[in-house]
């Protein structure tokens, strides 16, 4: 063994860009009513889970659907996305902007200071 290389560190490059707050690729598991919104009109879906950057949907009726659609949630809006690969009645979209909405709700899902309050069923000491 060469002296050179046993004096190297062994340090793992990261494989997503550090970020504030959870990493902006982790998905997080929903079972959300949506639409899909394309120039044909809307198809009604379910977001089975949901990143900033993309999201996999189930969709209630197998259409066909151009690359460009936009996935509406309620309270949320319109999301512009690919569509980038698609299995039967599933499918895939990559968000065509960071949704950094969605960062900050698992956040907070995951501060027990924005947790609803138990009320009578605290333990008592």
């Amino acid at each position: 063994m060469h002296a050179s290389t046993a004096m190297e560190p062994n340090i793992r490059r990261l494989r997503r860009p550090d970020s504030d707050g959870s990493a902006p690729g982790r998905r997080w598991k929903t079972d959300w009513p949506a639409e899909l919104s394309t120039p044909q009109g809307r198809q009604r879906c379910t977001v089975l889970d949901i990143s900033s950057w993309g999201a996999r949907l189930r969709l209630d009726a197998g259409a066909a659907l151009p690359e460009r659609v936009w996935l509406v949630i309620n309270s949320v809006g319109a999301i512009a996305a690919e569509l980038v690969w698609r299995r039967h009645d599933t499918l895939g979209l990559q968000f065509l902007e960071q949704q950094t909405w969605i960062r900050r709700l698992y956040a907070r899902r995951l501060d027990p200071l924005g947790w609803p309050s138990a009320g009578g069923n605290q333990p008592r000491p």
